[in-house]
């Protein structure tokens, strides 16, 4: 079952984010404690979407956007569960485009086949690599 995020589920939505291999991310306390994730679904209970089977957390998707851009972020399946990661997409996309968007952005590690695979057969259009540089304030 595709729903949206609720609090109870940090536990479970945090064990998906200690997989590193399935979304090219890494889990960061600043960007994904439970406060910091309270606060995302309060001001837009969409923007964190999770799939849910037999009581389990099996997947989820975060959509960040500001009327400009949107992204998809900590977009996190296992690669065997490719068709999961393509109802989080359409139901991530469904949303952001009724919001007004025409284009979306992923960015994910390099050099990972089975992200490029999961992200191709999406349909996306691979850019350029890029690095991120952050800071802690």
């Amino acid at each position: 079952m595709l729903r949206s995020y609720q609090d109870a589920d940090y536990p479970q939505l945090k064990a998906l984010y200690q997989h590193s291999e399935w979304y090219g991310g890494v889990f960061d306390e600043a960007r994904d404690g439970r406060d910091r994730l309270r606060k995302v679904i309060k001001n837009d209970p969409e923007a964190i979407l999770v799939y849910e089977e037999d009581g389990e957390l099996k997947a989820t998707i975060s959509i960040i956007e500001d009327g400009r851009v949107a992204m998809l972020y900590r977009f996190v399946a296992a690669p065997e569960d490719f068709e999961i990661a393509q109802r989080l997409y359409g139901a991530a996309t469904r949303t952001l485009k009724s919001r007004g968007h025409r284009q979306i952005l992923v960015y994910s590690a390099i050099h990972d086949p089975a992200l490029d695979w999961r992200y191709l057969n999406l349909g996306l259009t691979r850019g350029s690599n890029y690095v991120c540089f952050w800071s802690d304030l």
